[in-house]
C-alpha cells in the first residue's frame, strides 16, 4: 500500500526531532564536561551523554548502530595523535569508547550517536555526529574550513529527482578536484564506500518480514531491520530523490597530507514536499567550543 504523504511528513518531522534532541543533549554534555576539574575519558563522555538521552520518554537512547555499544562513538585525540579520529569504521572494538583516552583542552575528536523513535510502530532514526577541534593550529583550522566549504557545495548541488549514483559521482569529482579523499569504508555497503544512506521507512512502510522483526520487540531485531533497510549513496545506486525522503550525507574528508586529521559533519538531508531541508543542528555546539572560525 502506498504510504500517504501525511505519514511521510510525520516521519520526516520525527527524524528532525530525534536529531535535534541528540544535538541538545550533546551540547549539555559538553557544557558539563568542560566545567569538570577531573579528566574526562571517552567512556565518561559517552555515559553522561547517554544519561541525558535516556531522559526522553519517547526517544530510544541505545542507538540502532551497534556496535559500538549503545550506538554511540566517542573518539578523542590531539593534533599530534589523531589516528583514532581517522577511523575507517566505528564497528571494531578498537574504536569503541575507552576508559584511558581523555579529552584534552586543545584536542580534537569525533563523536556520534544513533537514537531513534517509534512512530506508528515504525522506527525512525536521527543520527548525529561530527568532528571537533579545540586547538589553534592554523593548518588544521584551514583544512577544516576548506572541507566545510566543500561540504556546503556538495549539499547545494543535491537536487530533487537526482539518483544516488549521480550524487555520488558528482560529489566525488568535486572532492577530488579539491585534493581531498572520502575516507569511508562500509562493512554493510556492498560497494565498499559511499557518502551516506537513506533514513529507512520515511517513504515506505516496512514489509511483512521487517514488520515481524520490529514487532518482536527485540532490540537486536529492530537494529538489524534498520541497518538492512538502508539504501546507500554509492556509485551504483539508482535510488531517486523524491519529494518526501531523507538520507544521511556524511563524507569523511582526508588530505594527502598525513599531518592533518579527518573532518566530517554527519548531516541529514531531507526533501519535504519537494523543498530541501538540511538538518544539522551544529551551531550551538560549535559556538560553545569556540569553533566559529569554521565558517570564516
Amino acid at each position: 500500500m502506498e504510504l500517504k504523504t501525511e505519514n511521510k511528513l510525520k516521519r520526516l518531522e520525527a527524524c528532525r526531532k530525534v536529531r535535534q534532541f541528540a544535538s541538545q543533549t550533546c551540547l549539555y554534555t559538553f557544557q558539563k564536561v568542560l566545567k569538570l576539574q577531573t579528566k574526562v575519558s571517552e567512556v565518561k563522555f559517552r555515559n553522561i551523554w547517554l544519561k541525558e538521552i535516556y531522559r526522553s520518554i519517547d526517544i530510544i537512547g541505545d542507538g540502532w548502530y551497534d556496535p559500538p555499544p549503545n550506538g554511540i562513538a566517542v573518539l578523542f585525540g590531539n593534533e599530534n595523535d589523531y589516528k583514532r579520529i581517522n577511523y575507517p569504521t566505528l564497528r571494531p572494538k578498537s574504536y569503541w569508547p575507552k576508559f584511558n583516552n581523555f579529552l584534552k583542552k586543545d584536542g580534537l575528536g569525533y563523536i556520534f550517536a544513533s537514537p531513534y523513535i517509534m512512530i506508528e510502530d515504525v522506527p525512525v532514526i536521527g543520527d548525529f555526529g561530527f568532528t571537533f577541534y579545540l586547538g589553534t593550529n592554523k593548518k588544521i583550522q584551514d583544512h577544516f574550513k576548506k572541507c566545510y566549504k566543500v561540504l556546503l557545495k556538495l549539499l547545494d548541488n543535491i537536487k530533487l529527482g537526482m539518483n544516488f549514483s549521480d550524487v555520488y559521482k558528482q560529489s566525488i569529482k568535486i572532492i577530488e578536484d579539491n585534493k581531498l579523499k572520502n575516507n569511508v569504508f562500509g562493512i554493510t555497503d556492498k560497494a565498499g564506500t559511499d557518502l551516506g544512506h537513506t533514513i529507512p521507512f520515511i517513504d515506505r512502510n516496512p514489509d511483512e518480514k521487517e514488520l515481524l522483526s520490529i514487532n518482536s520487540g527485540h532490540v537486536e531485531n529492530i537494529n538489524s531491520v534498520i541497518s538492512k533497510a538502508r539504501v546507500f549513496d554509492n556509485e551504483f545506486e539508482k535510488y531517486i530523490i523524491s519529494e518526501n525522503c531523507a538520507f544521511t550525507f556524511e563524507p569523511r574528508f582526508i588530505s594527502d597530507d598525513n599531518s592533518i586529521p579527518m573532518f566530517s559533519l554527519h548531516t541529514i538531508v531531507q526533501f519535504v514536499e519537494g523543498k530541501k531541508v538540511i538538518a544539522d543542528y551544529f551551531k550551538g555546539i560549535f559556538d560553545l567550543l569556540g569553533m566559529q572560525w569554521l565558517n570564516s
